[in-house]
């Protein structure tokens, strides 16, 4: 009881939950004197049931409405609802995981009316960027200058801040995590008698920056015998890309399998052979830890974040993002292949490495 009366006082603001996330926030839970404030239960297409596995967590849910303007992440404008509850759970610091809404970077503004320290988690481009010209740059530095750290995703994620002109020594730079283990220990005890073929795995929405088209066309180029392409997830773009596949001829080897649970990804993660993220812009793509820790082989576009840390791993092949190098890394991972990778180098980035990294963050902010 001692102990945890010592312990740094954590909120982690986000906007909804996410499976991928819930292990960092066990681990800063252990940590911590943790408390987990969303903006929202859902949001378009991500509309998670997680109460059982977040039961054990202090949880709270602003219910701040989402405005879309396209297909990807919303926008929340609202900054007063729940500003009085965040100052209630007395908190030494915040940690904001996102920025670009106004629901998020204002509350930096009342934490540190507040006495709190603030911290930004940044997971961004240049490129991914919504609204850009000097202004709005002006208007980001002003943001991000009011946090005490910003902990990004990757060096793309680290450009991004510095552009906008943030000291490089108020960045830290982490590797982005997910449940490794499980993962791991998954894919070990649901192995599958291979089937005929290789078989090729993209998981992702289907949306225009993943670049999904380039990857049938890349298959299309390289199929041999028995291999076939799976596909799992969903998006505006399903009908157009059902179309791509069968003009190429593809269309009976191709397999659409629609929004897929956590346990669901697994179990094809364990009966697949390469995964593939051709995207032509992602931050990170945690998707493709989940495919290393299940022991696959992984062609990764060289415009993922998660590409610069990935490449000197076992089965990792970086890409650009054109069908033909697509096409050339997949027929190289293909003849390469000599079974699941026994011990995945991507072991090493687990959650609680996450997590003891923030605490030292806030840790660090303390001291200053």
């Amino acid at each position: 009881v001692w102990e945890r009366s010592n312990q740094i006082r954590l909120t982690w603001l986000t906007n909804i939950p996410a499976p991928y996330r819930i292990p960092v926030w066990e681990a800063l839970d252990a940590r911590s004197r943790f408390n987990l404030v969303f903006l929202n239960k859902t949001e378009r297409g991500r509309n998670w049931n997680l109460s059982k596995e977040l039961a054990g967590l202090s949880i709270r849910i602003l219910g701040t409405k989402a405005i879309y303007l396209g297909d990807e992440t919303p926008l929340y404008l609202n900054v007063f609802s729940g500003n009085k509850l965040l100052r209630n759970l007395n908190s030494d610091a915040i940690y904001i995981d996102g920025w670009e809404s106004p629901a998020f970077f204002m509350r930096t503004w009342t934490a540190k009316r507040a006495g709190q320290k603030a911290i930004y988690g940044y997971r961004s481009t240049i490129v991914s960027h919504r609204f850009s010209g000097p202004l709005i740059r002006k208007i980001r530095f002003i943001i991000f200058s009011q946090a005490d750290f910003i902990v990004t995703a990757g060096t793309a994620s680290t450009e991004a801040v510095l552009n906008t002109g943030i000291a490089k020594e108020k960045i830290i730079t982490l590797f982005n995590p997910v449940d490794v283990s499980w993962f791991d220990s998954f894919a070990r005890s649901h192995r599958i008698v291979p089937t005929p073929g290789h078989r090729f795995l993209y998981v992702g929405q289907l949306i225009a920056r993943k670049n999904v088209g380039a990857l049938i066309q890349a298959f299309a180029l390289i199929k041999q015998g028995d291999d076939r392409l799976l596909i799992a997830g969903d998006g505006s773009l399903l009908d157009e890309l059902k179309a791509t596949a069968a003009s190429l001829g593809v269309g009976d080897v191709v397999d659409f399998l629609g929004h897929k649970n956590q346990e669901e990804l697994a179990t094809i993660y364990a009966s697949s052979n390469t995964f593939i993220l051709p995207s032509t812009n992602e931050v990170w793509g945690l998707v493709v830890n989940e495919a290393l820790a299940s022991g696959l082989h992984a062609v990764v576009s060289d415009k993922c974040g998660v590409a610069e840390f990935v490449e000197n791993m076992p089965g990792c092949y970086i890409t650009q993002t054109d069908p033909r190098s697509i096409a050339d890394a997949m027929a190289k991972s293909r003849e390469n292949w000599n079974g699941y990778i026994n011990s995945p180098q991507i072991l090493e980035y687990t959650p609680q490495k996450f997590a003891d990294e923030i605490v030292k963050v806030v840790e660090r902010v303390w001291q200053t």
